[in-house]
């Protein structure tokens, strides 16, 4: 392990960690299923579940990185000796690196994407049909496999030079832009959409829409979208100061990190009611094909919000996927050992596998169904996202609610009032386990095998 393994200060943390959550999941993955889901429904639930189980498990796993102070496996293993539990516990931490790596499989190719589009709207979408670019640019597997490349060539570039160098430096620029970009994009859709038939359309509750699988999408977006059950969050608590308290940081991350999802919406949804011919549960392309559609109609106005709208993307992407393969390089540089360049060539290479197989899940492989999931893409999307994360955020809740929880150190850990670290532990030993793996089996039973409760 290099020298220099914690960030600089509390704000560096607080960049990085904020950095990982608000990304493509916010921009790209929150109003698209937000759409697919009904819109209001979703978004009420999202917002329920950040706060219920999202900052209680975002902390534990963040008090997980600190004491464990470690790589995510080994962290768990550390951390699993000092409480005289057995070390089979290692398993959450296994988890964490698959579910990482298997986002990192489908993230870099939206990316890549994202990135090919901001040099096509440069041009401008006027007199072009949006529904015959999106088609032409996914039917190519070829041009998809460039596109993505040099996403994750970008990522490694800025990973193989470290926390100091690489991590910390890139999200003091990156996440003031993105905040910045954001921003603009939400004043933009208030001036030209109708953000009062967005605002009706996300914040309304549909009751008619409840099922267990509504549950497990808007459970899984809350902790995609907060980094919960990758590692990350156990890495970047390795890597925070050991001043700073957990309870206060967590906080200010997740109220970002929601907020962004949230303005996300409302740049979004009231451009595309502005136009009837929008359609708001487009899915997966709605900030493809619908946008580019709106960016047509806005005629030269278009031409330089799409690459503004395109370039917020590719910024947002860049600055959750660092954050994302970084448990992966940290475990691969501290088991071989190697360098820490070595290290992130060799996560990239495993990422670079899995991309191919989400790419052709777009063309080659389109048809290609796995189960009730269309192709290998939406495959790599519901084995990371609904599959693979609510499973450690289930044992990371259990390990801490029933094990850690009885070496923490409440003071040290941030903890101000001995009521609230007491409704802390009460919800990892009894709210978010039990709630987490029966939405888990639920929403897989409706999913996978239509068998539906509720």
């Amino acid at each position: 392990m290099q020298s220099n393994t914690r960030w600089n200060n509390n704000l560096a943390f607080l960049l990085a960690a904020t950095g990982s959550a608000v990304g493509l999941g916010n921009i790209w993955g929150f109003p698209y299923k937000a759409g697919e889901n009904g819109g209001g429904l979703f978004v009420l639930l999202y917002i329920f579940f950040v706060i219920l189980l999202g900052l209680p498990v975002f902390m534990a796993e963040v008090a997980i990185g600190k004491i464990g102070k470690k790589d995510p496996v080994s962290a768990m293993i550390n951390t699993a000796d000092k409480t005289n539990s057995t070390k089979n516990w290692r398993v959450v931490g296994y988890l964490g690196i698959l579910s990482n790596l298997f986002i990192g499989g489908y993230y870099a190719v939206i990316a890549g994407l994202v990135i090919n589009y901001g040099f096509i709207s440069a041009s401008g979408f006027i007199g072009k049909d949006p529904t015959v670019i999106y088609d032409t640019e996914i039917s190519s597997f070829v041009e998809m496999t460039f596109w993505f490349l040099l996403f994750l060539a970008l990522t490694g570039f800025v990973l193989a030079r470290g926390i100091e160098k690489g991590i910390e430096s890139s999200m003091r620029i990156l996440m003031p832009t993105l905040f910045f970009l954001i921003i603009l994009m939400v004043g933009y859709g208030a001036y030209r959409g109708d953000m009062s038939a967005a605002l009706s359309y996300l914040f309304s509750w549909k009751a008619e829409q409840f099922s267990a699988a509504t549950m497990q999408a808007a459970i899984g977006q809350a902790f995609f979208s907060l980094s919960i059950g990758m590692g990350t969050l156990m890495a970047f608590g390795y890597y925070m100061p050991k001043e700073q308290k957990v309870p206060g940081a967590s906080s200010i991350v997740v109220t970002a990190d929601t907020s962004v999802a949230l303005l996300a919406g409302l740049a979004i949804f009231p451009l595309v009611f502005a136009f009837p011919f929008l359609d708001p549960n487009a899915g997966t392309e709605l900030v493809f094909k619908t946008m580019s559609t709106a960016f047509a109609e806005l005629g030269a106005i278009g031409q330089f919000v799409g690459p503004l709208f395109y370039l917020l993307l590719a910024v947002a992407a860049l600055s959750s996927m660092i954050s994302i393969l970084e448990p992966s390089v940290l475990w691969v540089q501290e088991r071989m050992p190697t360098t820490r360049t070595r290290a992130t060539f060799i996560v990239i290479a495993i990422c670079i596998i899995l991309c191919l197989i989400s790419v052709s899940g777009f063309n080659v492989l389109k048809d290609f169904k796995v189960g009730s999931l269309e192709n290998p893409f939406e495959m790599m999307k519901y084995i990371a996202d609904d599959f693979l994360l609510l499973l450690g955020g289930t044992g990371i809740s259990a390990f801490v609610g029933w094990r850690l929880s009885k070496i923490i150190d409440m003071e040290k850990l941030g903890f101000k009032s001995k009521l609230l670290f007491s409704a802390w532990i009460f919800i990892l030993r009894w709210v978010s386990p039990l709630f987490l793996m029966v939405i888990w089996v639920l929403g897989n039973l409706e999913r996978i095998f239509f068998i539906k409760f509720f």
